[in-house]
């Protein structure tokens, strides 16, 4: 979620950024095309939520524009699809405003800036300001860390907010990732500050792990990022954060402006993606490449032509 690949801390490494723009250099888009049309490029980080982002808007522009697009796939962070963008190498690559507004911009949060278009409008401004980067509106979705259970303990105990686990989290095993662990200022301290409780135990798993342990019954719950895939493969319960402790962390596509402004036709084609993706629908889509194992391209084109935006 820059999600440095989600959410963890930024940090520049400097062989990653040259082997990148090794890889990148001769394929950048900005005019490279056959007759009147011309080659963007889009770059995604390497996992399906991502990369699946990147391909609708390469159908996006394909099917509205004269234009083509290539995919850059597995860059390895978002930091290195902005360097790549902000270089020219790239035209766009998928992002969250809250890994912009946390990260690369540095804000804390407050009551305030935990509202989610007042997130985007900041990291739209500054982004443009300073980067010449333009913040498509959101694609409507929030990927942040959630709290899930079995659908049937939620189920037989009334539990659809996180509030509601107070009574039950003292006999509770929650398994979290490292990241979240000790995030500074986001993690899980400040989390039971602000509800109240305690889990029994909070062993730290890699997210495979986290998922087969819970579907064996090893943990009762899970910290999750709220569009996994395998929250519905498994029939999880994702509970509501009722008392707003999680940032907004929406899905944005970040293009260069320079290609907003010499081809607006792009700009027009991209408008259809602010609110096209539910939190429901994305974990929906993550499933469909993560767990069934299609390809990104075809889950994307897929979703378009239900949508009515693509033939």
């Amino acid at each position: 979620m820059l999600h440095f690949k989600r959410k963890s801390n930024l940090i520049v490494v400097l062989a990653l950024s040259l082997v990148l723009s090794l890889a990148l250099v001769g394929c950048g888009g900005n005019g490279e095309g056959e007759g009147e049309g011309v080659t963007f490029k889009v770059g995604s980080q390497g996992y399906a939520e991502v990369e699946i982002l990147g391909e609708i808007a390469k159908a996006v522009i394909e099917e509205k524009t004269e234009h083509n697009v290539e995919h850059v796939r597995s860059l390895g962070s978002a930091l290195a699809g902005h360097e790549g963008t902000v270089r020219g190498d790239l035209d766009m690559y998928t992002s969250f405003t809250g890994t912009l507004f946390l990260g690369m911009f540095e804000q804390t949060l407050t009551d305030e800036n935990r509202d989610p278009d007042k997130v985007y409008q900041y990291v739209f401004d500054r982004y443009l300001e300073e980067y010449n980067i333009y913040a498509v509106p959101p694609y409507g979705y929030n990927n942040t860390y959630t709290i899930a259970v079995p659908e049937a303990w939620a189920e037989e105990n009334n539990v659809t907010k996180q509030s509601e686990l107070a009574p039950f989290a003292e006999d509770m095993v929650l398994a979290v990732d490292q990241t979240w662990k000790d995030y500074p200022g986001q993690g899980y301290k400040e989390f039971t500050e602000l509800y109240g409780y305690e889990f029994k135990d909070t062993p730290q798993m890699d997210f495979g792990l986290m998922y087969l342990s819970i579907d064996s019954g090893d943990v009762d719950a899970i910290c999750a990022y709220s569009t996994d895939g395998q929250l519905v493969a498994q029939n999880l319960r994702v509970l509501e954060d009722d008392f707003g402790f999680n940032p907004p962390y929406n899905g944005i596509l970040a293009v260069n402006n320079d290609v907003m402004e010499e081809y607006p036709e792009v700009k027009e084609a991209l408008s259809v993606l602010e609110g096209l993706i539910d939190t429901q629908q994305m974990q929906t889509l993550n499933m469909a490449v993560s767990v069934d194992e299609r390809e990104p391209d075809e889950v994307a084109k897929e979703f378009l032509q239900e949508q009515g935006i693509i033939e």
